[in-house]
C-alpha cells in the first residue's frame, strides 16, 4: 500500500504560513521573557512586570498580524488563537494582581501555566498547518563567516 504524502504548501498559502511562523516566534519570545521574570532557585529575577510587559506587547503585535494567517483550511485554530491572545489579556491582568498581592510563589506560578496553558493554542495551529501540508522549513541563519566569505567573493568578482 502507497505512502499517502502530504501536498506541498501552495504558493498562495506562503505568506500566511511565513506570517503564522513569525507570530508564533513573537509570542514565543514573550512567553519566555516571562519566564525568565520568574524567581528560580538563588538568581535575582526582574521584576514580573518586565515579563508580563514583554508578553502584552507580544501579544498586541500577534493580534495585529492574525489578519495576515487567515487561511480557511486552519479558521478553526485561528479562532482558537484569536481567543487564546483575549484570554491572554485576561490572565496577565490577573497574574499582575497576584504578584502584587501574595509571596507565595504557587499562586503566581498557577496564573502562568494557566497563561501558558492558553496560548498552545498556536502550536495547535502550526500542527494543523502541518497535517494538511508539507510546510518549508526557516533556512538557518547565515554564520558571520558566511557573510564575510560572501563579500569576498563579490570583492573578487568586482
Amino acid at each position: 500500500m502507497p505512502l499517502l504524502r502530504r501536498p506541498d504548501l501552495p504558493a498562495d498559502r506562503r505568506d500566511a504560513w511565513w506570517a503564522f511562523l513569525d507570530s508564533a516566534e513573537l509570542l514565543e519570545g514573550g512567553r519566555r521573557t516571562l519566564l525568565g521574570a520568574l524567581p528560580t532557585g538563588r538568581v535575582e529575577p526582574a521584576p514580573i512586570a518586565v515579563g508580563t510587559t514583554a508578553l502584552r506587547r507580544a501579544v498586541a503585535d500577534v493580534r495585529a498580524w492574525l489578519p495576515r494567517w487567515s487561511v480557511p483550511e486552519v479558521a478553526d485554530e485561528h479562532a482558537a488563537c484569536a481567543a487564546a491572545l483575549d484570554e491572554a489579556d485576561r490572565r496577565l491582568e490577573a497574574l499582575e494582581r497576584t504578584a502584587a498581592d501574595t509571596d507565595e510563589l504557587d499562586h503566581v506560578l498557577d496564573e502562568v501555566r494557566h497563561l501558558m496553558d492558553r496560548l498552545d493554542a498556536f502550536a495547535d495551529a502550526e500542527a494543523a498547518f502541518r497535517r494538511r501540508w508539507r510546510c518549508p522549513e526557516r533556512p538557518e541563519p547565515a554564520s558571520v563567516d558566511d557573510v564575510d566569505a560572501d563579500a569576498d567573493a563579490e570583492a573578487t568578482d568586482a
